[in-house]
């Protein structure tokens, strides 16, 4: 049985055209301490230093419209 619900943590290329915002400005954000880490976003793999970065798409959405 598959499921057809959309996966709530999506990398950062999709994160970033779902809000219409380039990649380097989603990672600035980070960066900058707009998100906050294990909330907003994670690592994909926790044990690998240079791991991709995953996003909580609801809780981004919902803080980048609270600003």
């Amino acid at each position: 049985m598959t499921s057809t619900v959309p996966s709530l943590w999506v990398g950062t290329r999709a994160m970033a055209s779902s809000l219409g915002i380039h990649r380097v400005t989603l990672q600035r954000l980070k960066q900058s301490g707009y998100f906050r880490d294990g909330h907003h976003f994670r690592k994909a793999n926790p044990l690998a230093p240079r791991s991709n970065t995953v996003w909580h798409q609801q809780r981004v959405l919902i803080r980048m419209n609270a600003d």
